[in-house]
């Protein structure tokens, strides 16, 4: 037994580096969907995690044996996490990938500070030392090491851990390969440490275990920054793919819509013009007329314009808006539009309205206000929407964060208006002011 578990320095790194993993993997999978129960979970992963590094035996400490315990010791932590979030394998490994990267790097920091600062023939960093039980070698040593972790943790916290978005998926075609290559950088890091870190223990040279240690800093920076980088270039892609889906529907129901308007239109002026014949012929009373045309008419176009395709999304609109019971107000010189495509100003004002129409359905009859605005100022165009909200409305990045559990498919409304606006070189501008929501869009219209 005493061969299997020696009492030395790297028998207590065991549970120092699954600590200090399981806190750098933590900064990455906070945001991940959870499972249920997952505090109790969190709690008996964190404890079997440690208990599985105590546990683990150490019969030599040759450097292949070393990359091995530290591969597994990961892989608990993979297992772990997959019973504590529902997140694609892809998406867990790239965050619990970033979680080891930014331990190693911490630590590699440390060698690096330690081989440069701390003179004498003593060698630092013991953590990794497998015939000593020394764990530091001086308050020098263990300072050097507290700042190396808590200054690289929050550095990499703030560069990349948090610039996760809650409900995003490492998911694209290449996915796999990109994780892959990630990995690689992280494996060769670990075996280059390992066979240094092995040898430098037989013939030990300060300055050549300082350089190597400062190679494998600059190694694993450039694999996260790899890795993040296809991280970032999946869900661009992801959301381009989806947001041409989404201009497609748009453009098939703005066919279906307008057939539909129009239809709509030539019933009711018909079925008007019959109610009055009816009425005349069979004495009914007038203002029983009057009422059926009061009806008739919600159904009926109120809003005319002179752009068609506005006047098929607003009078669209206007029948959601009566059926929630919203006051639906609208200023638009429809000529001003001629510059957009049919198809682009359905999605434009139907992406715009839907999201009023969300904010307010719910709020007392005296908030149930919409308005919109559509002017011209000198060579400019101005499109403005503004309604009522309830609740805290935060903005990221110039758009509301979504308050919905998953947030995944949430968002491409506003995204899709400002790609419409984009699309046309002009300008989206979002403000908050005392529980009102307003949208403006100006575009700059030359003579052409």
């Amino acid at each position: 037994m005493e061969s299997l578990y020696p009492i030395n320095g790297l028998f207590f790194y065991k549970l120092i580096f699954m600590a200090v993993l399981l806190l750098g993997e933590s900064m990455f999978v906070f945001k991940l969907e959870k499972r249920n129960h997952f505090y109790l979970k969190a709690i008996i992963s964190i404890f079997s995690c440690l208990l599985l590094a105590l546990a683990f035996p150490i019969p030599t400490g040759n450097e292949f044996y070393s990359m091995m315990m530290f591969f597994v010791l990961f892989a608990f932590t993979y297992a772990f996490a997959f019973w504590m979030f529902k997140a694609d394998w892809r998406m867990l490994l790239f965050c619990l990938i970033c979680g080891y990267t930014t331990e190693h790097i911490a630590y590699e920091v440390y060698s690096t500070l330690t081989s440069f600062l701390i003179s004498g023939d003593s060698k630092p960093g013991g953590l990794y030392d497998y015939n000593s039980i020394n764990m530091f070698d001086g308050p020098l040593d263990f300072c050097l090491w507290i700042i190396s972790y808590i200054n690289i943790y929050w550095i990499i916290f703030i560069c990349f851990a948090r610039r996760i978005v809650k409900g995003q998926v490492f998911r694209s075609n290449d996915g796999l390969k990109v994780l892959l290559i990630g990995a690689f950088f992280i494996v060769v890091d670990i075996v280059i440490n390992s066979v240094v870190s092995y040898y430098s223990s037989i013939h030990y040279e300060r300055i050549y275990v300082g350089f190597a240690s400062l190679l494998n800093v600059i190694c694993c920076v450039f694999g996260l920054l790899f890795i993040f980088e296809m991280y970032y270039r999946s869900n661009l892609t992801r959301e381009y793919a989806i947001m041409q889906e989404i201009r497609k529907e748009e453009k098939n129901q703005y066919a279906v819509s307008k057939e539909t308007i129009d239809l709509i239109n030539i019933k009711c002026h018909d079925f008007r013009h019959q109610i009055r014949k009816l009425g005349k012929e069979q004495n009914i009373d007038e203002n029983a007329i009057n009422n059926i045309n009061k009806l008739i008419k919600i159904y009926d176009s109120s809003i005319k314009t002179s752009n068609n395709a506005l006047n098929v999304i607003l009078s669209e609109k206007s029948l959601t808006c009566s059926k929630y019971g919203i006051n639906f107000s609208c200023i638009a010189n429809g000529e001003l539009l001629s510059f957009m495509s049919d198809e682009d100003i359905y999605s434009l004002f139907g992406n715009i309205l839907d999201n009023a129409i969300e904010a307010v359905k719910n709020l007392d009859n005296d908030k149930k206000i919409i308005t919109i605005k559509i002017k011209s100022v000198g060579n400019m165009i101005s499109i403005s929407e503004r309604n009522a909200y309830e609740g805290n409305l935060e903005l990221v990045d110039g758009l509301p964060k979504s308050k919905k559990p998953n947030s995944r498919y949430h968002g491409f409304g506003l995204k899709s208006i400002k790609l419409v606006t984009e699309k046309y070189n002009g300008t989206m501008e979002l403000s908050i002011d005392d529980n009102m929501f307003s949208i403006n869009l100006l575009f700059i219209i030359s003579n052409n």
